[in-house]
């Protein structure tokens, strides 16, 4: 009942009626009723508790964060919820009443319904951090806490704009500016405290956060009790101010009758806008709002259209790796490879199911869904099953999406081209992207961003959701199939060689001396080939000559070229058939939608899957051992790419009764797509050079960690692709391993991801672009068919050949034999990838090649870093001894046993340490160990290396201690003979030194097969110290140097003991110098 008036006044049909400001109230009320009660009931009960984070505990910390107050603990939890799902009530009918209210008042403005969406929408964000507490998922509770706070933006600012200019409203309009003021500007100093607690791990600095976190609970809760002020009932002229009761907004509650029911056929009553209302004049800030949505408009609809085209191209991409990455770790066939066919989905668009296929036909936004389900994947747990499957949904639903688009548009020919090229800017700016960040695409579901360095690895994934955007005659059943082999076959085509800037590129790489091209900065062209194509496809007499036969000959040429040739001319080839295939999809989206009647669903599935089936293809021309009829298509890939460009030419034959139809049709104006076009690839231009600019330092010569003793340490690594234990990419983990190891020289094996499966990336490029190495071989390319190897080096490489080991049975063994110009010394590097277990005859052939590679070299220095597959010495023919002893080189450690897939070997250098070094962290880089070995290279009779002037102080002063300590120069000597006598001594201790290293025994009761005293050598020449003190940067690091390869010396160790052996060791030494029985230095 309403107060002050009497029950005869009343309509008869009123049952009940509650005025909005006491509504408004309640809400109040309830919602700081229930953050209070969980802070007062947490600081009383759990205190201790709810201030302790991940870091520190009181008294450090002192002040608990929202999140824990709310959502760890009983009962102030309990009491918490059941308060905010009172409020939940009120809050809704607020958001109805202040709805109405504003419709009421702006009948012809969109602004109210946007509030309305916007309140929405940040209510059921507050359920979301509020129901889904820190405990339960600490990601999603913060996500819905970011976006909760995003969403205030908008909210906050429409509430502004929509509180009227009224005397009576002037207060409530400056409450709102203010405490919407205070909310942003807090998050200023709530950020800067959060990282300087995550980050920095400042004591305290959480408990500053969680402040200033609960004052913004305070300004939130103050903006939404400005309703308060909105609903209070206007003051009645002549009483002193006291609001009259009887006026203002009230929810009421009628009995329904039968004509009230009848005129009302939906149940639902609102009422209409006052026809005799005046609108408002909108202020200066509508005004330009208004101005700006309508100049801009168009533009954010082209971008939002490209970014979902982007995110398509991310999600499809991402797919081939992930599937791939389980058939890896399981040495076999997962199960996840039936992931492949999610792209066939929109068969879904022609099964019996009216309401199914109509609403996926008419929305295709919802379907565009799926892709923010690619991108938001990233942020599922586990070892990243859970990651693919819904990656493989999200592009389903993309794959739906895209078809609808298209059919939606598929009478308009000139919308339908917009589309296709939109489409096609998308794939040109994730090339763009992959360019700009070392061949990565950071919204890649593998790809993250953490403050944790060890989870780390350069993704933007929300970023990217951030960012995500808002809202003829039939064909013969002839003409249907070739248009569905046609567009399968170049969407194929599409994504096997134009994903990735350097994909071209390295089907051309044959090793040094090169001009190029090199993935930096040629990369760049490829991009430029792809936005020629782009505009080709958008000029209609370019398209006529595209769809000839005789531009087809020459596209075939140029796949003949970029296969059979090396160099320039293979990546010319490359390129301009890149052009080719990016012009031709316009034209093949036209006839394969032609050849829909009723439904795009079968044709388009039948397309997705020869695809999928020609992706399947180019994954056995390199397949492993065990994958089943491996041998169909193993080492074919100039059957796979035949078979490509055949698909194209068969999807041209229904062109020529397609151009003819669309040219009795008008052609409709396009000036400003084509603008919007052209400015869209003028800016891919820019950026591209922008992005060779950003990373020009690479380019410059690396600098050996140890220059000054000639010392240069080497490492091999087979690293699975890149893809760690639990399905990230671990180029950065990698990195970072190289950097803390002082590595001079890498060789990674199984490294070619420049195919579908791979995600056509280049592991290799952040590792060496962040290390400052920019002499990188990247082997046998793709199309030589194999799992790849590579070569990284701060040395300059001066020639290196690529070999193709002999495989009778099982798949293709590369092989690099590079010289490197290390400190002056010609220096052979050899990196080779042995067969498997499975093939011993191939890995019997393999290794006699390689050992006669090496043998031919003999005596030049020569370091071996390679994948053999066999036990130490192991006879004949197993590849131990047709490596080591017909290559005439020496096993780096002997009496390690413990040795089964790498080996490294050296001959005519320094064998100064040797590591085995396991990342034994969670998830693992990969299941492969890496090995290390240090080497000096000794000094040459002549200096012609640049490297030698940076040394030759320390080579003058050294050879003037020998002048001086010489007991057996004489006078009668001459300079030069001095010279050379010096320049023959490296300035580190000789081999005789090491040798007393080795020969030392082990002190009483200990193990004698870990006892490896290179520790004790100068630091210079140890390996760095974290490898003998277990943890660093939380990775576990074993050096394995004893006679049976057994775990480090100094693990098992604890302080006392490794003083003990250290002072043993020096008295040792000094016993030995005074006798004479070894000259130490």
């Amino acid at each position: 009942m309403k107060e002050g008036k009497n029950a005869a006044d009343l309509p008869n049909d009123l049952l009940c009626a509650v005025h909005a400001e006491r509504l408004a109230q309640l809400h109040t009320l309830l919602s700081a009723a229930a953050f209070l009660s969980a802070l007062v009931l947490g600081i009383s009960l759990h205190y201790h508790k709810i201030v302790r984070n991940q870091y520190y505990g009181y008294p450090d910390e002192w002040f608990p964060s929202v999140s824990a107050t709310i959502g760890d603990w009983y009962p102030e939890r309990n009491v918490f919820h059941l308060l905010i799902a009172l409020t939940s009530g009120p809050r809704f009918l607020l958001m109805l009443l202040t709805f109405l209210a504003h419709r009421l008042q702006r009948p012809t403005s969109s602004l109210p319904s946007t509030l309305a969406v916007a309140a929405v929408l940040r209510t059921l964000l507050c359920g979301g951090w509020v129901y889904v507490t820190s405990s339960d998922h600490a990601d999603a509770h913060d996500a819905c806490m970011v976006l909760y706070i995003v969403s205030n933006l908008p909210y906050m600012t429409l509430q502004v704009l929509l509180t009227p200019n009224t005397p009576a409203a002037r207060r409530a309009k400056s409450a709102r500016r203010l405490l919407g003021t205070s909310f942003f500007a807090t998050l200023v100093p709530l950020v800067y405290f959060y990282l300087r607690h995550k980050s920095h791990r400042i004591a305290g600095a959480y408990s500053i956060y969680g402040l200033f976190e609960w004052t913004l609970i305070v300004l939130d809760i103050g903006f939404d009790s400005v309703s308060i002020l909105d609903f209070a009932a206007p003051t009645a002229a002549g009483s002193e101010g006291v609001a009259d009761p009887g006026t203002g907004v009230e929810l009421a509650v009628r009995a329904a009758s039968a004509e009230t029911t009848a005129s009302e056929s939906n149940g639902v009553y609102l009422s209409p806008a006052d026809p005799t209302a005046e609108a408002q004049e909108p202020g200066a800030v509508v005004k330009a709002l208004r101005r700006l949505d309508m100049a801009s408009r168009g533009v954010r609809g082209w971008a939002a259209e490209v970014y979902l085209a982007f995110l398509f191209w991310t999600n499809l991409t991402a797919i081939g790796p992930m599937i791939f990455y389980s058939s890896v770790w399981a040495m076999g066939l997962s199960g996840d490879e039936v992931a492949l066919f999610c792209i066939i989905s929109p068969v879904i668009l022609s099964l019996p199911i009216p309401f199914l296929s109509s609403f996926l036909l008419n929305s295709p936004t919802f379907g565009d869904l799926g892709l923010l389900v690619g991108v938001a994947s990233r942020y599922l747990e586990g070892e990243g099953a859970e990651r693919l499957r819904a990656a493989a949904f999200g592009v389903g639903l993309a794959a739906i999406a895209r078809v609808a688009s298209w059919w939606e548009v598929r009478k308009d020919p000139a919308r339908l081209e917009g589309r296709a090229l939109v489409f096609l800017l998308g794939l040109v700016f994730s090339v763009l992207i992959k360019f700009a960040n070392y061949s990565l695409n950071p919204l890649w579901p593998f790809m993250r961003s953490s403050p944790n360095l060890k989870e780390e690895n350069g993704g933007w994934n929300g970023v990217g959701l951030a960012v995500a955007p808002t809202n003829g005659a039939g064909h013969h059943w002839l003409a249907g199939i070739a248009s569905t082999i046609g567009f399968g076959s170049l969407f194929f085509l599409l994504h096997y060689l134009c994903t990735d800037s350097g994909t071209t590129i390295a089907w051309s790489w044959n090793g040094y001396p090169s001009t190029g091209p090199f993935a930096f900065p040629h990369g760049a062209s490829t991009i430029a080939a792809l936005s020629a194509g782009i505009l080709v496809a958008s000029t209609p007499r370019y398209v006529a000559i595209a769809r000839s036969p005789v531009a087809f000959a020459a596209a075939s040429a140029f796949a003949a070229a970029l296969y059979a040739f090396d160099s320039w001319p293979s990546f010319l080839g490359g390129c301009l058939l890149g052009i080719c295939a990016v012009s031709l999809f316009p034209s093949f989206l036209s006839s394969i939608l032609a050849a829909s009647t009723s439904s795009p669903g079968i044709p388009f599935a039948l397309a997705f899957f020869y695809y999928a089936v020609l992706e399947l293809a180019s994954t056995w021309t390199v397949a492993y051992a065990f994958v089943p009829a491996g041998w169909l298509l193993r080492e074919r890939t100039d059957v796979v790419l035949g078979w490509t460009m055949a698909g194209v030419g068969i999807g041209l034959l229904p062109l020529r009764r397609l151009a003819a139809s669309q040219a009795s049709s008008p052609t409709p104006t396009r000036s400003r797509r084509t603008s919007y076009l052209h400015i869209t690839l003028l800016f891919i231009s820019l950026a591209s050079v922008f992005s060779i600019i950003h990373h020009r330092s690479f380019f410059q010569p690396g600098v050996p960690y140890h220059a000054e003793e000639r010392l240069f340490t080497a490492g091999i690594w087979t690293v699975h692709f890149g893809l760690d234990g639990y399905m990230w990419e671990s180029s950065r983990r990698m990195a970072q391993f190289f950097k803390e190891a002082e590595v001079d020289v890498i060789a990674m094996l199984e490294t070619d991801d420049h195919r579908v499966v791979g995600g056509n990336r280049d592991i290799t490029q952040y590792i060496a672009h962040s290390l400052n190495m920019p002499y990188v071989d990247i082997g046998p390319g793709p199309q030589k068919n194999t799992w790849g190897a590579a070569l990284i080096s701060k040395f300059p490489i001066l020639r290196s050949s690529h070999h193709l080991l002999p495989s009778p049975n099982g798949e293709l063994a590369p092989a690099i034999y590079a010289t490197l110009d290390v400190y002056g010394t010609e220096v052979d590097v050899v990196v080779a990838h042995n067969g498997q277990e499975e093939d011993p005859l191939d890995r019997e052939l393999q290794s006699k090649e390689l050992g006669r590679l090496m043998r031919e070299s003999w005596p030049k220095p020569t370091v071996f870093l390679g994948y053999l597959v066999t036990t130490p010495h192991a006879e004949r023919p197993a590849p131990y001894k047709l490596v080591v002893d017909d290559g005439k080189m020496l096993d780096i450690s002997p009496k390690d046993l413990d040795r089964w897939c790498q080996y490294i070997l050296y001959r005519g250098l320094h064998r100064i340490g040797y590591a085995r070094l396991s990342r034994g962290s969670n998830p693992s880089v990969t299941d492969s160990e890496a090995q290390l070995g240090k080497f000096v290279v000794p000094l040459p009779r002549a200096n012609k290396s640049s490297y030698t002037r940076s040394a030759e102080a320390a080579k003058a002063a050294f050879a003037m201690q020998q002048e001086g300590r010489n007991a057996t120069s004489t006078e009668d000597e001459d300079e030069e003979q001095k010279e050379e006598k010096a320049l023959r001594i490296p300035p580190i201790p000789l081999e005789d030194y090491v040798s007393h290293l080795h020969a030392s025994p082990a002190p009483l009761d200990t193990d004698s097969t870990v006892w490896t005293p290179e520790r004790y050598m100068p630091p210079s020449l140890r390996f760095p110290a974290q490898f003998y003190e277990g943890n660093a940067g939380g990775h576990r690091y074993i050096v394995l140097t004893g006679e049976k390869g057994g775990e480090g010396p100094n693990y098992m160790m604890d302080p006392e003991e490794k003083e003990w052996r250290r002072l043993w060791e020096i008295d040792e030494l000094e016993r030995l110098a005074s006798t004479g029985e070894c000259g130490v230095q």
